[in-house]
């Protein structure tokens, strides 16, 4: 019977582990050691291929069996053994013991300090193992999943529940105690101990399974922001700029969100680099749940003395809204950044307002941003407001996290910014936003009001929106300008509301409020808002005024646009419409450098981690999908014919889909989506004339997924690259441009000079693939191309049969679309050179869309 053991965990984070051997075992020991954070030399005659990457990355060296001497082994904390020779793996042992380093012989537990166990590592900060100190090995795998397979469904959430409350404690007594008097000196110190750093290292994040997601590499570098006394100009999207103002004016910074969501990213990383705030100190960014009491945990920071802010979806507030009822009561000042979004059913980002209207109940000051830049600056007006007048503050964020350009203030401007509001005193919530958005506007140039109309003089219609909605609605105003009388009020404060301001911001002229809202439940659509404001037309106003309320959840800008005009009595516009008129009524604005200065989102991807996620779906929240996100159907090809004579002008195609196997219905008058993929011989080509690796692993966040391809993948199934660019994709290449004259050139394709040229190549169909290739200078990496380059979507055609008619089967009639463009070169619409080369039994994605 061997000798029991005495069961450890060994901290190996940045300390240094040998490996002796070349085989499959030496290379899972590397693997182990790897993972547990060390930095690994190998003694073998050359690195497996698949370990290059860690040489490559600094974690691992490898060194010729033949060069290790006794000596050598004591600069190591762990040696692991794997040579396929007794006398080596015996001598090596020898020289470990001798040396006080424990030792791993692979098979042989004699020799051995410890062995290798069979583990379970959880989301949080469960481990589990279990030994038969070598005697069954495969009898402790057994065993192992026996237990793992029996453990409590809620016993996660329960632990890391229980490791943020502790985390929460050990901030709070680090502030109590003014431990942060050391901070400076620690961080000034590039020796500085490893005691020191791990006591001044803010908290750590709970889950290792989405390390890669906290750590945020792309995070905004603060370096600029800290050493400026100056605003700063940086390329970043509107939760990163809350965010900014959130991390540099707390010290305590809770992040509710799903782990599938980016909110508060920015700040965990923050945190994770030890970046200090804007008062010098160091912030601990802490990410919670959303669950019953979930604000309990800012009430019991606030009361330790922290500065608290949260960054948290807006289904976190009405958990959150009696603990900020409470707080609104006691006069505790607090900031939740809050963003309005919800996914729909195909997992994308929408503006969703239904869970903010619960903080409105909350007696908490509410504002709303409509932008990047709003979401920085009233983001710095929330905190001055809370300061002035002792409140709750929510903090209204919507819309994409579309990169742009931003002038953000500097940490100094910040401070100086809202220690003038906290010295005002007890001021009342109104007095106080009036404050703040009139010292802002001296502070940064930048005016804000609390209801900002814009648009026709004496409109007669005036819609009311705030949030992306607003943007949308101010995006469309200029199209339906030239056709009506109309305006739009933007709203940025919605409590404290106020009745006669709003009717005092309104044109003399107006008749009529519509009132645009946004919101997933149809029966609260516009309750909130719209009571409000119905309330103030009537009794504010001299003159009736109808109200009525619009709901425009999921429609997007052009939605947004025709809902506009259909309330004005006018012809809606298709997409087309809507960019052209666009473009002739208002020049767009466009960043010189944001694209090309902006890292990526998109990140290259390692097999080793894929296979990670593949091998343990569940501990990675891995799904296998063609269409990630996406309620779709593979479906395979059952008949293909010509429905028109070969001497027909038009070809007329009629396909059979077999829907056998799949719980693929559909009704009379719906539309089936077929997601064409891209030619691979063309996308080969274009890779080979581009230079890139089609066998490359990149992950990148598209359609609010985020998903791993390979970079063939991405050219074949997932990005448009023979689809026609936007002005947009031109004016991000012209950054990336080396030549100054193709530079130009692009700029000038974007202006109202080179509208025509523009419209022509719009005509001609030039593609992203031929632009690329026309200007060649131009070489954003493949990380800026999957970013810049839209997502293939899916060609709705009106399904052809009846599912009562044809069970199992799904009919379609097609029209080819076939032309030449002015220079007589042969062009083919993307789906339809898709179908044209199908044949029977292949499979294809669908997707139904219901009448």
């Amino acid at each position: 019977m061997p000798t029991p053991s005495l069961i450890v965990g060994l901290r190996l984070d940045g300390k240094k582990a040998a490996v002796f051997g070349d085989g499959p075992a030496a290379a899972n020991r590397v693997i182990f050691a790897l993972d547990a954070g060390a930095n690994v030399v190998l003694y073998a005659p050359n690195a497996p291929e698949s370990l290059i990457k860690w040489v490559d990355a600094g974690r691992m060296s490898v060194v010729p069996a033949s060069k290790y001497a006794a000596a050598d082994i004591a600069a190591f904390s762990v040696a692991f053994v794997a040579s396929g020779t007794a006398p080596v793996a015996q001598a090596i042992a020898r020289d470990a013991r001798a040396a006080g380093v424990p030792v791993n012989v692979a098979g042989d537990s004699e020799l051995s300090d410890f062995v290798l166990m069979p583990t379970y590592r959880g989301a949080s900060s469960l481990q589990i193992a279990v030994t038969t100190n070598g005697v069954a090995p495969r009898a402790a795998s057994r065993l192992l999943k026996e237990i793992v397979d029996k453990l409590p469904g809620d016993l996660e959430p329960q632990l890391q529940q229980a490791a943020q409350l502790n985390d929460v404690a050990r901030a709070a007594d680090r502030q109590r105690e003014q431990l942060l008097a050391g901070m400076d000196a620690a961080a000034a110190s590039a020796d500085a101990s490893a005691d020191a750093t791990a006591a001044n290292t803010p908290a750590q994040q709970v889950s290792a399974a989405a390390s890669s997601v906290d750590d945020h590499p792309a995070a905004l570098d603060l370096a600029p922001l800290r050493a400026s006394a100056e605003q700063v100009e940086q390329a970043v999207g509107a939760q990163t700029a809350a965010g900014y103002v959130a991390h540099a004016l707390s010290d305590l910074c809770f992040v509710y969100a799903a782990r599938e969501q980016t909110l508060g990213d920015a700040a965990l990383a923050w945190s994770r680099r030890a970046e200090k705030n804007a008062f010098g100190e160091w912030v601990s960014a802490l990410r919670m749940e959303t669950r019953a009491g979930a604000g309990h945990a800012l009430w019991g920071a606030l009361a330790a003395g922290s500065r608290v802010a949260a960054i948290a979806g807006a289904a976190s507030l009405p958990y959150m809204a009696p603990v900020l009822a409470e707080l609104a009561a006691r006069r505790q000042p607090i900031v939740v950044h809050a963003a309005a979004q919800s996914l729909n059913a195909q997992a994308n980002v929408q503006t969703d307002f239904s869970d903010v209207f619960a903080a409105l109940q909350s007696r908490a000051v509410v504002l709303a941003s409509a932008s990047a830049q709003e979401a920085h600056d009233l983001a710095a007006v929330a905190h001055a407001v809370a300061q002035a007048a002792g409140v709750p503050v929510v903090h209204v964020t919507s819309g994409a996290e579309a990169v742009v350009s931003v002038q953000m203030l500097s940490h100094s401007q910040l401070t100086g910014f809202v220690g003038a509001a906290a010295a005002d005193g007890d001021v009342q919530p109104a007095a106080a936003v009036e404050q703040a958005l009139s010292r802002f506007a001296t502070t940064s140039g930048r005016t804000y009001r609390p209801l900002e109309y814009t648009g026709h003089a004496d409109a007669e219609t005036v819609f009311v929106a705030l949030g992306q909605v607003a943007s949308d609605a101010l995006a469309a105003l200029p199209a339906i300008s030239e056709d009506s009388r109309a305006g739009v009020l933007n709203v940025r404060v919605l409590r404290p509301w106020d009745h006669a301001q709003l009717v005092a911001n309104l044109p003399p002229t107006t008749k009529r409020l519509v009132v645009l809202s946004s919101a997933r439940d149809a029966d609260v659509a516009c309750d909130a808002l719209l009571a409000d404001v119905s309330v103030s037309a009537l009794i504010g106003s001299s003159t009736p005024l109808a109200v009525c309320g619009e709901n425009v959840f999921g429609a997007g800008a052009l939605g947004v646009a025709n809902v506009m005009r259909t309330a004005l009595d006018l012809e809606p516009l298709v997409e087309e419409e809507v960019e052209e008129k666009t473009e002739e009524k208002t020049e767009e604005k466009v960043d010189e450098k944001s694209a090309a200065a902006a890292e990526p989102t998109a990140v290259f991807d390692s097999a080793l981690e894929v296979a990670k996620r593949l091998a343990f779906p569940e501990a990675y929240g891995t799904e296998v999908s063609a269409r990630p996100g996406e309620k779709t159907f593979t479906v395979s090809v059952s008949s293909l014919r010509r429905m028109t004579p070969d001497t027909y002008d038009r070809n007329i195609i009629h396909i059979e889909f077999d829907t056998r196997g799949t719980d693929l219905t559909y009704e009379i008058g719906d539309a089936l989506g077929v997601y064409g993929y891209n030619d691979e011989a063309q996308v080969r080509e274009f890779c080979a004339a581009y230079g890139l690796d089609g066998a490359q692993l990149v992950t990148a966040v598209k359609d609010g997924q985020t998903q791993t391809r390979t970079v063939h993948s991405w050219l074949t199934h997932a990005l448009d690259l023979f689809g026609r660019p936007s002005k947009k994709f031109y004016a991000a290449l012209a950054e990336f441009a080396r030549d100054e004259k193709q530079a130009e050139k692009l700029r000038w394709l974007t202006t109202s000079e080179g509208a025509v040229e523009f419209k022509d190549r719009v005509a001609d169909t030039v593609t992203y693939a031929e632009l690329l290739m026309e200007f060649a200078s131009a070489r954003p990496s493949i990380l800026h191309l999957v970013d810049l380059i839209t997502p293939i979507k899916p060609r709705h055609y009106s399904i052809a049969s009846s599912a009562r008619m044809h069970p199992g089967s799904v009919h379609l009639c097609v029209v080819s679309v076939h032309w030449k463009n002015r220079a007589g070169v042969a062009r083919t619409g993307q789906c339809t050179r898709f179908l044209d080369a199908l044949s029977i039994g292949d499979r294809v994605v669908v997707s139904v869309k219901p009448s």
